[in-house]
């Protein structure tokens, strides 16, 4: 056995002890979650005799979505914990696949989610600490916008200035729309009034939001940008790059996750052939699978891996103690990726995703904008 390979099975028996921990929790009869207690009674088998390991739990079929939003938030937390709901942090997705979806991070679990991978790799790639961040996005219910205090606060910063949007109203105006221009507009009217009167060194916000803010940007606004954050969407590597001409100065780093799951980062800020990210630590475990349409019939379904390298849909599994979700299917695609020994030393051990994106098939369905 090589050493990768011991690795790599090492890893999976510590994920495997996990998630038998985790079900052991969710699965108390006195104390667990009421969302798995009543999965639990509708199955004529026994969940924690028939899933001990990662491998066992396509047995439970694909989680439906409409569970994510049909049941309140606590149902999914287990009893154990609720004398701690003022610990916990609420978090909603942005709805452009449908309905949005609510969730909940126990504060300790929710650094874990967002906050420590980019504290991580912002160490790694020396990303600015302690200079003025300028948040262009929601400020809620979105679980970004209480992302980006704490990561200013955590590099030394003060609160950060924010121009705040609702993505949601966004995206019922029409694309190409006078409507939406302004809109837009308006949102970079604000930014331009704080870059004028503060010295920001740190920029967080959407691809789209920035490409439309750069353009009326000066040069020596751009050139003072030390540090860059991408969220909210995905970007190419090709957009990435122009960013870097246009703001020389500045470490570019991208952020791929949602509200349900956390961020997996960049671990290196170079010129980009592809968008790598990388889980650090085994709270989040991705697969990339092949997929059709007709595979969404629960009785039929067994996830097929995809090799490295052959793009499928995402499959992600949120293992914490708050919050147990097994086979969410994501509407993007993705491929899988070898770490990268930046990934390895941060605490990566598992594959990446590369260029995580929506499937063409997809992209005329869904309500997409500048978040």
């Amino acid at each position: 056995m090589t050493s990768s390979t011991w690795q790599e099975s090492k890893s999976q028996g510590t994920v495997d002890a996990r998630l038998r921990e985790l079900l052991e929790i969710h699965l108390d009869p006195n104390w667990g979650s009421t969302y798995w207690l009543q999965r639990q009674e509708r199955l004529t088998w026994s969940i924690q005799a028939e899933i001990q390991e990662m491998k066992d739990v396509w047995k439970l079929g694909l989680l439906p979505v409409s569970d994510l939003r049909k049941y309140p938030v606590k149902a999914f937390i287990p009893k154990r914990f609720h004398h701690l709901f003022s610990q916990f942090i609420l978090g909603e997705t942005a709805g452009t696949s449908g309905e949005p979806c609510a969730t909940a991070f126990r504060n300790d679990e929710f650094q874990e989610a967002f906050i420590t991978p980019f504290l991580k790799v912002a160490d790694a790639t020396h990303f600015p600490k302690s200079e003025p961040w300028l948040w262009l996005g929601p400020s809620g219910p979105h679980i970004i916008g209480k992302v980006v205090r704490e990561l200013a606060r955590q590099s030394g910063s003060m609160d950060p200035f924010s121009v705040d949007f609702d993505p949601r109203w966004v995206k019922r105006l029409a694309e190409g729309s006078m409507a939406r221009d302004r809109y837009l507009q308006h949102v970079i009217s604000q930014a331009l009034d704080i870059l004028n009167r503060e010295e920001i060194g740190i920029l967080f916000t959407t691809p789209p939001t920035l490409k439309a803010l750069a353009e009326r940007m000066t040069d020596r606004q751009r050139e003072s940008l030390h540090g860059i954050h991408y969220g909210g969407m995905s970007i190419s590597p090709q957009t990435l790059n122009d960013f870097k001409l246009a703001f020389p100065a500045a470490v570019h780093l991208s952020g791929y996750g949602n509200s349900l799951f956390g961020v997996v980062m960049e671990t290196v800020d170079t010129y980009r052939s592809a968008m790598d990210y990388y889980p650090l630590g085994e709270r989040v475990i991705f697969q990339v699978i092949e997929w059709d349409k007709n595979d969404s019939d629960n009785e039929r379904f067994r996830p097929v891996p995809c090799d490295r390298g052959q793009p499928g849909r995402l499959l992600v599994h949120r293992l914490d103690e708050s919050c147990l979700l097994l086979n969410v299917l994501e509407r993007d695609q993705a491929e899988r990726v070898a770490p990268i020994p930046a990934a390895i030393a941060l605490g990566g051990i598992s594959d990446g995703l590369r260029n995580p994106q929506v499937p063409p098939q997809l992209a005329k369905q869904l309500q997409l904008g500048i978040y």
